[in-house]
């Protein structure tokens, strides 16, 4: 049951998502301490398994996903933030036990709600002018990583 592995990463990223909604905010404390539980329930999931290379592909998950949103972040400053990105390692973390075709349809997720949610929000921001017009993100990155490890594990 690999699909129980994910909860540590799913439970912080539900923090920050709140964290994220309220404040424009991504405690960097919360993610470190949700990629250290996501990096000890996959060290479970290896020892319980036998399977030592699920710990190498959580830690690949991480840096790819912290790298790709961090390159995407220089490439036009102002867009993401650092909480994006830290959010983004959190759950690539997360979704690495699952694989490569589980992280590419995450990436594919995010882009599909983020369009949406993006939407949505300034239509929401119009409405109610005391509302922040920024978008927070991470409520995307992590419904995103839900919905690839739903269709990773229905998918098998």
């Amino acid at each position: 049951m690999p699909y129980l592995c994910c909860l540590p990463g799913l439970l912080c990223g539900i923090a920050a998502c709140v964290t994220d909604m309220r404040r424009r905010l991504v405690p960097r404390r919360l993610i470190i301490a949700g990629v250290t539980a996501q990096l000890a329930a996959c060290m479970f999931l290896a020892s319980s398994t036998g399977e030592a290379v699920v710990l190498l592909h959580a830690i690949t998950g991480l840096v790819c996903a912290a790298g790709i949103q961090l390159t995407l972040a220089l490439i036009r400053p102002g867009a993401l933030g650092l909480g994006d990105v830290t959010a983004c390692a959190l759950i690539g973390c997360m979704l690495g036990v699952f694989g490569t075709a589980a992280f590419i349809s995450w990436w594919l997720f995010m882009g599909l709600l983020g369009l949406v949610w993006i939407d949505a929000w300034h239509r929401h921001a119009k409405r109610h002018p005391d509302a922040d017009a920024r978008v927070p993100f991470v409520p995307v990155i992590v419904a995103s990583g839900l919905l690839a490890v739903a269709t990773s594990v229905i998918g098998h």
